[in-house]
């Protein structure tokens, strides 16, 4: 969401309708001969995009680890988790943040967590969000897929045998792995797909700064609830 959020941001005409999460479950994974942030001093840390959700979790985990990750790191930017995860396994960059479960995974394979963003960075994470074109023309068909949103989060929580049955089929992950990603999911979960509202202005005045905007953004010119609102009262 991160990306939509710049986007309106600069005034493109898009917006978020509803959240999957509220906080960004990357952790900042590293090669197994580097077990500490001391170690990492002076090594490359890849990045999805400068300005991304990953990008944020990595310089908030890399500053709460006591480095600057302008002066003691050299991050790159790398493209999608794929990508990121086969640098890491190479050896191009010597850390990466990686999201839930790929950090379990990498843990059981002898690589290092050495810190988890969803403790201390509360941004919207994923959702819904479309064009203010579709709002204005097809609100019924936007309608649905937010009520189906709301449907799908909500079973998440009370289905979960279901969901990891689910989650194994499409991708692929052990059992055990999905059962322990199950436990980030449900803490990190929006309440019906509605975040704080401070996490909100948080990530709508660090688009900003990226975007170098210097104008009054309101919320509402990034987030529509309306149709959240309506299935949510259904």
């Amino acid at each position: 969401m991160g990306t939509i959020i710049r986007g309106a941001v600069i005034g493109l005409p898009v917006r978020n309708l509803s959240f999957d999460f509220s906080k960004v479950m990357h952790a900042l994974m590293s090669r197994p001969e580097i077990p500490t942030a001391a170690a990492l001093r002076g090594k490359r840390v890849g990045v999805s995009s400068f300005g991304a959700t990953g990008d944020l979790a990595a310089r908030v985990g890399l500053r709460s680890l006591g480095l600057d990750p302008e002066k003691d790191v050299t991050i790159i930017t790398l493209g999608t988790d794929t990508l990121r995860h086969a640098a890491l396994l190479a050896g191009t960059v010597q850390a990466t943040h990686m999201p839930v479960p790929l950090n379990i995974q990498l843990r059981k394979e002898g690589y290092h967590e050495l810190v988890y963003a969803g403790n201390i960075l509360q941004r919207p994470l994923t959702g819904l969000a479309t064009s203010t074109e579709r709002i204005q023309k097809k609100p019924d068909q936007v309608q649905r897929m937010v009520r189906a949103f709301v449907r799908s989060t909500r079973a998440l929580k009370s289905e979960r045998a279901g969901f990891i049955a689910f989650a194994q089929r499409k991708f692929g992950y052990s059992k055990e792995i999905l059962e322990e990603a199950y436990k980030y999911l449900v803490d990190a979960i929006a309440q019906d797909g509605f975040v704080d509202d401070g996490a909100l202005q948080a990530a709508i005045d660090e688009a900003k700064t990226l975007a170098k905007v210097t104008k009054p953004i309101s919320q509402s010119e990034i987030v529509d609830y309306s149709f959240l609102r309506a299935a949510v009262k259904k």
